[in-house]
């Protein structure tokens, strides 16, 4: 009795792993990008920093990877990670809020990753996903980003930023 039950389970299984169109790939791909938030005379108010435009390269991404654009599904941010390179030894102290927006051109801007009320002394910050679908902007030739920041501290240097980021992408694949 047990025999067949595992037959039928194995049975199952297979039939539904095997839909045409069904299989699906998953990869990561991952960029970095760099902005600086220049010094500030207040707090509390929002101030706005901008990438240069990021190249995805994702035509190529996509090929080594045995998919291509059109068999995109889904990529959701994975992990974002903030982490200061100038000045040195210097941490995320001064800043109450940031909030991560995307953009490309021809699609609206939107909200993807976030960190409200950054506690003291962290070197690094790993920011919370919004859980958004990002294909469509990952899937342009380019894309950028800003950065709306929120500060509870005045400083009066510069502060150079780098963004680490890795996408998880779900497509179909070529065959």
């Amino acid at each position: 009795m047990n025999t067949k039950i595992l037959a039928c389970f194995i049975v199952l299984s297979l039939a539904n792993g095997c839909k045409k169109d069904g299989l699906e790939i998953s990869f990561d791909m991952d960029y970095s990008t760099s902005f600086a938030i220049q010094s500030n005379t207040g707090i509390s108010l929002p101030f706005d920093f901008f990438t240069p435009d990021i190249t995805t390269n994702s035509e190529e991404e996509f090929e080594s990877n045995d998919t291509r654009k059109d068999k995109i599904k889904e990529i959701l941010l994975k992990n974002l990670a903030l982490q200061i390179t100038a000045p040195e030894g210097r941490d995320f102290d001064f800043l109450k809020d940031i909030n991560l927006y995307i953009r490309a051109e021809g699609l609206e801007e939107s909200r993807y990753a976030f960190f409200e009320n950054v506690p003291d002394g962290l070197k690094q910050l790993t920011l919370n996903s919004e859980g958004i679908d990002l294909a469509p902007y990952i899937k342009e030739d380019k894309f950028s980003l800003r950065a709306e920041c929120v500060f509870d501290q005045t400083f009066n240097q510069d502060i150079d930023v780098t963004a680490d980021m890795l996408f998880g992408v779900k497509a179909n694949p070529l065959k």
